[in-house]
């Protein structure tokens, strides 16, 4: 089976839904139980300066920087795309993170984790950002090893969230699922403005 941008929106917002309900039953505590004491072992003070990579002032001002960036180099598709899909996600799990109303593991502003704990906006922003450039890269055919890179930017700074105890595992699949479903939806926007 193909995986169009429209199938990928709708798995995408599927399986947050699936989390979002089995968060709320309290049926992810052993899940996440067993992913914090596996990542416990590494450094809380490295990833102290990681997380930061997936703040909100970060991603809003790699957004901004990346539009100029695009524009610069003339593609104003990708400028305003990755703009809009930053700071959208990042508006959008500020959101839910009200409609939910989950508390967090451990509050701690130093750590920027003073509002609600599902879904996890470092999670969810560092994966409409450098994902969504990680996709472009990939789809002009364009470097691995930065691709290798953006994608391990995503997942070093969702996990620290769990390795500095204010998110839970749960909050950041949460955060994925959102971030992917807006890049989903960027991608079948422009598909059909240029079909």
């Amino acid at each position: 089976m193909a995986w169009t941008p429209k199938k990928v929106m709708i798995a995408g917002t599927v399986a947050y839904v699936i989390v979002s309900v089995f968060v709320v039953l309290g049926a992810v505590d052993p899940m996440n139980t067993i992913v914090y004491e596996w990542l416990q072992p590494l450094p809380n003070r490295i990833f102290s300066y990681v997380t930061e990579l997936g703040s909100a002032q970060v991603i809003v001002g790699l957004s901004i920087l990346g539009l100029l960036f695009w524009l610069w180099r003339g593609n104003r598709v990708e400028a305003w795309r990755l703009a809009l899909v930053g700071i959208g996600t990042l508006l959008l799990t500020q959101v839910l993170k009200l409609i939910y109303g989950i508390d967090r593991p451990l509050i701690d502003a130093s750590l920027d984790a003073t509002t609600y704990s599902f879904p996890s906006g470092h999670a969810s922003g560092s994966f409409a950002l450098y994902g969504l450039m990680a996709y472009v890269l990939y789809k002009k055919g364009q470097s691995k090893i930065a691709i290798t890179i953006l994608v391990c930017l995503v997942v070093a700074v969702s996990l620290s969230r769990v390795i500095l105890n204010v998110h839970y595992f749960s909050d950041v699949l949460g955060g994925w699922f959102v971030a992917l479903t807006m890049i989903a939806l960027s991608e079948w926007f422009i598909r059909r403005k240029t079909v």
